[in-house]
């Protein structure tokens, strides 16, 4: 089994107060006037119901991941949004369509004005 260390850290600091204490009261027991303190901290931090707790935060923390990485990979890759757009070819014969097509409205318009004033 691993240590853990908070745990360590608790020892360490618990050694630092009862010096502390000591060299106000030197009859003093560290371990009965810490003893509440400590079991009430390992109950909170490491008993089951802090193992729900920090496995409920992870799923919270995966599923904020999971969806990040969702819309990340819903992008196109960063290479295609860095290329310009391809333009669309005109065709070649344009000019050639604008005058046929100014052509026929001439045409339509005389056509249409014989007609009218007879």
């Amino acid at each position: 089994m691993e240590t853990r260390t908070e745990l360590i850290l608790l020892q360490r600091t618990m050694v630092v107060v009862e010096g502390v204490a000591r060299s106000l009261n030197p009859r003093i027991n560290i371990w009965e006037v810490a003893g509440p303190v400590v079991e009430r901290y390992i109950r909170e931090n490491v008993g089951p119901a802090a193992l729900a707790r920090d496995l409920l935060a992870t799923a919270r923390v995966a599923d904020q991941v999971w969806a990040e990485a969702a819309a990340i990979l819903r992008k196109p890759p960063l290479i295609r949004q860095m290329q310009p757009p391809v333009p669309t070819p005109k065709p070649k014969n344009a000019p050639l369509l604008i005058g046929f097509g100014i052509l026929l409205g001439v045409a339509a318009t005389v056509c249409c004005d014989e007609h009218v004033v007879a």
